[in-house]
């Protein structure tokens, strides 16, 4: 990467491409060959081509505008030693994957029958979108949600440079599942009985046509959103009858076991909703702002960039949007950063490092509601969570010292940075990193499990990284020896039950991590939302110098593992701060079962011998000491203040010491403020001195905010 370029003496040439247009410079010796580039058709794979063929360092220059393109951008390794594809000072660059719609294509609805399903006060505004002759087809709406493929998002319109939200009802919230018929269970999937329930309320009988009609929620348990389409809808009993089985089945009886119905006509009802039927190749909105600016479809299904099998690239100062597919895809790739880039508008993740996996879709699914097996393959995300979970040391062909820094993602459809790297037989780092970026709407399509930053493998990290405004999780890691520090985490976890807002679990090899310097704030306590995580039997995890404040209804959740050591953490204002249970000894007893998923992901990774016995000691005698029992988990020089409940738990499973409740102020400059820390003179520093050690300033990302409508 280059930090300062010198004023470069350009020889001009031109080149006889229809609206492309670049020139290149070659300096005295030790100075980079610069291509500077305009907005044209194929101008940016022209100027990457011909750079693969000019040796030492390379810059690619764009200017400032638009580059659209119809397929991926590929980055391969060339004869040079380092490439820089940046957009010139003061530029606003932007590379698409989407197309224009013109406004002949936009006309008010003409239909009566379809005029009249729109809500009368709304049926003067609203619009309709022919994609007809701009497109070959568009893409409808699919099946999306846990223990699904992660795929690309479906054709959507974007406009004045945001997206439209899909036509709802509820608009902001979700109806209680009334009485289930068929819950789609094992039993009903072997007959081929599909979902039924009752809806409470009389809305329904507004619907006039349910074609091409999804309901979308939390049918079962609240750590498990789906989107699924609409058979029939029955308004003489109430009931509504699902078009495939969800993941799990249709429960009732919780307070998050919600749904909401999708693509409807009659629930167009406010500024920035749209309708697809993809059919008749046909959108209706109702324009933001209420006025028709820019419109753009989506188009692209594969990624905007793919870099492979090369070392030394950078992408500086790009804006990458407006497609459905992801934005950056890495593979078997060294010292490759995205740096200072907006990546927004995507229907999928926003940056893969590293490959995902492929397998055909099923009618039913495996344990866990994971899509397991699948093959690696590129430029996907698949269902590689389920592969992961069935094959624990799936090494995903990435590298070292790749990473997405200084940047804004936002907008993106499932997940901001799916993150892999190093072995995890060997115990190898990679160093690939996410660092000072702001993260927020990172689930418009895809919810559980796709998270701000998702990590695998071995010696990751993700810093000084805003994570905000999302219905589930900021930070899921599997692997060892990870790094979560000085981030800023809040308004994450918005709608679901039994999650975490940095969550890992289920793999006592899984250890070594360090989770420090976190501000956690603004978490809802409503359902059972945590801050960190530690399920189903997690084990090994330091974690100090982060911040709790009113950080959800279980700020720290233990679920029965070992060795993990809390201290110099502050805790403000929660119902219960650290809650540890054995429920390896009770309801998750077969995890630790002779033969079971315990003992086999320990055996995956060698674990009695180097050098898992060398880096984790405690974990050779795992089976000889009781494993079912919470062990070796210090809670110590901890700060309390105003918390109802300090610990839940049985004091066997954990070593309480040093720790200081109270409620009283202990001495912050404003409570309100927690990072603005402590007085100098605050009587805890003299109790706990270790607190003054916290860079308070220093948590989250320095970026500016930005407008993201």
């Amino acid at each position: 990467m280059f930090v300062k370029f010198c004023k470069l003496h350009l020889l001009l040439f031109a080149v006889a491409v229809t609206l492309f247009a670049f020139s290149s410079g070659v300096n005295a010796a030790g100075k980079p060959t610069v291509i500077n580039v305009k907005p044209g058709r194929n101008a940016l794979p022209n100027a990457i081509s011909k750079a693969a063929g000019i040796e030492g360092d390379v810059v690619i220059n764009l200017s400032a505008g638009t580059y659209r393109t119809a397929r991926t951008i590929e980055i391969t390794q060339g004869k040079w030693s380092s490439l820089l594809i940046t957009a010139r000072s003061g530029h606003d660059v932007r590379i698409t994957g989407d197309v224009v719609v013109p406004r002949k294509a936009i006309r008010p609805i003409t239909d009566k029958n379809l005029l009249e399903r729109v809500p009368a006060e709304w049926r003067k505004q609203v619009v309709a979108v022919n994609c007809k002759g701009l497109v070959d087809s568009i893409s409808n709406i699919h099946p999306s949600g846990f223990g699904r493929k992660s795929v690309p998002g479906w054709s959507e319109l974007m406009v004045d440079g945001a997206p439209l939200t899909i036509a709802r009802w509820p608009n902001d919230s979700m109806a209680l599942i009334g009485k289930i018929e068929v819950s789609g269970g094992k039993e009903d999937k072997e007959a081929g009985r599909l979902p039924v329930f009752h809806y409470q309320g009389d809305r329904p009988k507004r619907w006039k046509s349910t074609e091409n009609m999804w309901i979308g929620g939390y049918f079962g348990h609240g750590y498990a959103d789906d989107l699924i389409p609409v058979k029939q809808v029955n308004t003489a009993d109430s009931t509504i009858h699902a078009g495939m089985f969800t993941t799990y089945q249709f429960f009732t009886g919780a307070d998050f076991r919600r749904w909401y119905a999708a693509n409807l006509l009659e629930e167009l009802d406010r500024e920035g909703e749209y309708v697809v039927d993809a059919k008749r190749m046909m959108f209706y909105f109702i324009p933001p702002k209420g006025k028709v600016g820019d419109v753009r479809l989506t188009v692209l299904e594969t990624p905007v960039f793919a870099v492979e099998h090369c070392a030394n690239v950078t992408l500086q100062g790009l804006t990458i949007e407006n497609s459905r597919g992801m934005g950056v895809y890495m593979e078997a790739t060294e010292n490759v950063v995205v740096t200072d880039c907006t990546l927004r508008n995507l229907g999928y993740v926003a940056v893969s490092i590293g490959q995902g996996t492929d397998s055909p879709e099923s009618a039913t699914v495996v344990p866990h509601s994971m899509e397991a097996g699948g093959v690696l393959t590129g430029r996907t995300v698949g269902n590689f969570a389920g592969a992961l979970y069935e094959r624990p040391t799936l090494y995903r062909n990435v590298g070292h010292n790749n990473g997405v820094r200084n940047s804004y993602i936002y907008n993106a459809g499932a997940g901001g940075v799916s993150l892999g790297g190093g072995n995890r037989v060997t115990l190898e780092p990679s160093n690939n990193f996410v660092e000072n970026c702001r993260i927020s709407r990172y689930n418009r399509i895809e919810k559980s499990y796709r998270p701000a930053v998702w990590i695998d493998g071995v010696g990751n990290h993700v810093s000084k990284c805003s994570i905000f405004d999302a219905p589930s999780m900021a930070i899921l890691f599997h692997g060892n020896n990870h790094v979560i520090e000085l981030c800023d985490i809040t308004n994450v976890c918005q709608e679901v039950d039994d999650q975490g807002a940095i969550y890992y679990g289920r793999d006592p090899s899984e250890r070594g991590h360090i989770i420090r310097y976190n501000y956690f704030h603004s978490l809802s306590p409503r359902h059972r939302v945590t801050a960190t995580y530690h399920d189903d039997g997690a084990c090994s995890c330091e974690v100090y110098g982060n911040i709790y404040h009113r950080a959800g209804s279980l700020p720290v959740l233990i679920g029965g593992g070992c060795d993990i050591h809390y201290y110099n953490n502050i805790f403000i204002e929660s119902p219960v701060a650290i809650h540890i249970d054995n429920r390896l000894q009770n309801w998750a007893a077969n995890m630790v079962a002779k033969d079971g998923i315990f003992e086999q992901r320990l055996r995956a990774v060698n674990y009695t011998q180097a050098p898992y016995s060398t880096a984790y000691p405690e974990l050779v005698n795992y089976f000889n000491e009781n494993p079912a029992l919470p062990k070796r988990n210090v809670i110590e020089n901890n700060l309390f203040y105003n918390i109802d409940t300090v610990m839940r738990c049985n004091a066997k499973w954990g070593e309480w010491r040093g720790n200081v409740t109270t409620t009283q102020d202990p001495g912050f400059v404003d409570i309100n403020q927690p990072l603005q820390g402590f007085k100098t003179d605050a009587e805890l520093l003299k109790l706990l001195p270790d607190m003054a050690k916290i860079p308070f300033g220093n948590i989250g990302a320095e970026l500016a905010p930005i407008d993201q409508n």
